[in-house]
């Protein structure tokens, strides 16, 4: 432990029983009380400061909790109180992400109530990243990946309110792509329709508009990884008609060549058109999963290796 480590814990633990000292003191008068609670909380801040500088970041946490706790339970000031609780959330992150969601959703509902619904939105994104890392489990019932995906639901639903629509956009690709490689098993109808509605967003904005062509080809790898050619045809068909220029993109073109492999059962030219495809614009590992999930329905595999082990090419 480090010089600075324990002086600053002494400093902090010092502080902790000034903070209980002031909060258990006798007061006739209702003035005198609340004062008394006020003080308490700032010094609970001052220990959970100390504390975070000296590195006991789990401690940190707790202290900003019970000060997150009187500004929410006694002196009914969820500012403050949501302030404490995201604090502690940020300590925790780096010791104990269980706890770093709880204090996380407890100054998501107070930022909430208050209004503040952009500090929420981004709250809850932190819940999710938690999530999909895996660095906090689900339970018997959900998995940690679909309480990943409820808590983008959640943020994209705040920042849609606050009409934040990059953020919006941002979370709804997450979920899409949890939806289609992480969720066991896939649900790959809603990841292509929640691709296909990014493309269409993306066509509203002049600076956006040439990411659509890839959302369009994600939407596109989606129905032909669930074994669905008619769908990838139709869905091609109206990305045709979207944007007209999108057949004549490398995106286009290749997710014809895709549709077309599926509708011909042809794995070897499907393989040709990923390496050629792969030589210009390199495949990225969600794209491969896909791709190898397409090619083991032409070839009707069962499923049995593993992605790693299967030879795209």
């Amino acid at each position: 432990m480090s010089a600075l480590a324990k002086s600053q814990k002494a400093k902090a633990e010092t502080f902790v029983q000034q903070a209980e000292a002031t909060l258990n003191k006798k007061s006739w008068f209702s003035s005198s009380k609340e004062r008394n609670q006020e003080d308490a909380a700032e010094t609970y801040l001052q220990a959970a400061n100390a504390y975070k500088v000296g590195g006991w970041q789990h401690e940190a946490g707790d202290i900003y909790c019970k000060a997150g706790e009187i500004y929410r339970d006694m002196l009914k000031n969820p500012n403050e109180a949501a302030k404490a609780y995201s604090n502690a959330g940020s300590c925790y992150k780096k010791s104990h992400p269980a706890d770093a969601v709880s204090a996380y959703q407890s100054s998501i509902s107070l930022l909430t109530d208050a209004g503040r619904l952009s500090q929420a939105a981004k709250l809850c994104k932190e819940c999710a990243e938690l999530y999909e890392s895996e660095e906090v489990g689900g339970d018997a019932n959900k998995s940690s990946v679909v309480y990943a995906i409820d808590m983008y639901e959640q943020a994209a639903e705040l920042f849609t309110l606050e009409d934040a629509k990059s953020s919006v956009n941002q979370c709804n690709a997450k979920i899409a792509e949890l939806c289609s490689a992480a969720l066991d098993p896939p649900d790959l109808l809603r990841a292509s329709q929640l691709y296909e509605d990014l493309g269409r967003n993306c066509l509203d904005s002049n600076l956006l508009k040439f990411n659509a062509k890839g959302y369009f080809l994600q939407a596109v790898l989606c129905h032909l990884a669930n074994n669905d050619a008619v769908g990838g045809r139709e869905a091609l068909s109206r990305f045709e008609g979207l944007d007209y220029t999108f057949s004549d993109s490398r995106e286009g073109k290749f997710a014809t060549q895709l549709v077309d492999c599926v509708e011909g059962m042809d794995a070897e030219t499907l393989a040709t058109a990923c390496f050629e495809y792969d030589r210009i614009s390199k495949l990225d590992p969600w794209k491969t999963s896909m791709l190898v999930k397409v090619k083991r329905s032409i070839e009707g595999d069962d499923g049995g290796n593993d992605d790693d082990d299967f030879d795209l090419t």
